[in-house]
């Protein structure tokens, strides 16, 4: 009997190029690809594997809102030209994430403003809306270095 499919066996929808991990953290989920669809669009995507699962066999609501905070705060630090930090996320889990799908999460900057990115996703798998984000991110500027004395 053949085995299934692993999540890097399968086809990728058209236009998604595999994104590297940026920290430890984000590594722990696997392989997670991206498309960019404009300057204010860009598209995450991923295959569910157990790894993402809570006890209900379903994504867990942290990697969710994990997944949403790093496909809108990927979008706000290349519109902003540098790092950012969570302001505020708000996440409504409309249905369940369950394994072997593949999840699109669709971001889109929704205003820049003078201190302040505001921003928005959408998860779909196929055309189901899955859960939807909206999120305000802050640029982080460094502080200039005091003159030697």
């Amino acid at each position: 009997m053949p085995s299934a499919p692993t999540p890097d066996s399968r086809e990728l929808p058209p236009g998604f190029l595999p994104s590297p991990a940026l920290s430890p953290f984000m590594a722990l989920w696997g392989q997670v690809y991206l498309r960019i669809d404009s300057p204010q669009s860009r598209v995450l995507g991923l295959w569910v594997q157990e790894q993402h699962l809570n006890h209900q066999e379903a994504m867990h609501g942290g990697m969710v809102a994990s997944l949403a905070d790093n496909a809108m705060g990927s979008l706000s630090a290349h519109a902003s030209g540098g790092p950012i930090a969570t302001v505020h996320l708000s996440v409504d889990y409309l249905a369940r994430v369950p394994q072997g799908r593949w999840l699109e999460v669709h971001s889109r900057l929704d205003k820049l403003g003078g201190k302040m990115l505001f921003t928005s996703c959408e998860g779909r798998i196929d055309a189901e809306l899955v859960f939807k984000a909206s999120a305000v991110f802050a640029p982080i500027r460094r502080a200039a270095p005091a003159p030697a004395p």
